[in-house]
């Protein structure tokens, strides 16, 4: 499976003119990130396989798009997760539903990590939690090439690239594969929890990319009504739906430090958007938008 270049747009916010990399027009069920990281993975045989194995959250967009890749290679899909909530279980939607749908077997436990590994054999294919592993450089990569022809094409001087991050294994690729400055921030956990995922990659941290800090703490998962606001003010103003979980504190995160940072910015959507399904239903019923 290939993807042809994603588009690449030039925008205005608050202000702002604000480059934007629409990798969540990829592809409908591997969009964004997900189709960059587990790029590698489509293109390979895997003639021993019979069932793929992973973890994470009980919403993840990886957790979907795994469930597809399953379905079109004829595996099995286990999948570990923390917990998932009783509504969730008893009026499915989102990820989780598609998921399902698609012949995902999911179970609950505290230590998913170490359950997946103890669960498999030597003909399972075992991804980690939203693709953090070394095979994920391959389709970054790609992106990179994508963006160093973008920008020369778009004629952009001093560039700079952001996007927000779960486990930061895309940012940290795109900083190890471009002559830019590449900048992210944490959306799950902290500052030091991103690092740390970094560290799980790269050794090196002169090849780290730069994180945004915030002295507010947003919890993940966790719905904040400004969050909400900023959402549906970057779609209106702009035209694109962006992803609800991580985007919103990115762009949050992103515009507490856009005036500190000289150049010109490219935002990297990165999909995630068939996860909106579940939070939108959060967001109104707690607040009725």
């Amino acid at each position: 499976m290939t993807f042809s270049p994603s588009p690449f747009e030039k925008h205005t916010f608050r202000g702002r003119e604000i480059f934007v990399k629409r990798d969540d027009a990829l592809h409908v069920d591997f969009s964004g990130n997900k189709a960059r990281k587990f790029h590698w993975f489509f293109n390979q045989e895997f003639p021993h396989v019979k069932r793929l194995v992973s973890y994470g959250s009980n919403q993840s967009n990886a957790m979907y798009s795994l469930s597809v890749m399953a379905r079109m290679r004829g595996w099995e899909f286990i999948y570990f997760c923390n917990h998932i909530p009783d509504f969730l279980k008893e009026h499915p939607i989102g990820n989780y539903k598609h998921s399902l749908e698609n012949g995902m077997q999911i179970f609950e436990t505290i230590q998913r990590q170490e359950d997946a590994y103890m669960f498999t054999d030597s003909s399972d294919l075992v991804i980690e939690e939203g693709g953090r592993q070394k095979e994920a450089e391959f389709g970054v990569k790609v992106l990179a090439d994508e963006l160093k022809k973008d920008i020369k094409r778009s004629s952009i001087e001093n560039p700079y690239i952001y996007l927000p991050s779960g486990t930061g294994t895309t940012a940290l690729f795109l900083q190890k594969n471009l002559p830019f400055r590449v900048f992210t921030c944490s959306t799950v956990g902290g500052d030091e929890y991103l690092k740390n995922q970094f560290l799980e990659l790269e050794l090196n941290e002169k090849k780290f990319p730069k994180i945004l800090s915030c002295k507010k703490k947003y919890h993940y998962g966790k719905i904040y009504k400004e969050l909400y606001e900023i959402w549906l003010e970057i779609k209106k103003d702009m035209g694109i739906t962006f992803d609800l979980m991580y985007d919103p504190v990115g762009w949050t995160k992103f515009l507490l430090h856009i005036d500190n940072i000289e150049g010109t910015p490219i935002y990297i959507h990165q999909g995630g958007l068939k996860g909106n399904e579940s939070m939108l239903e959060r967001y109104k019923r707690k607040y009725k938008p």
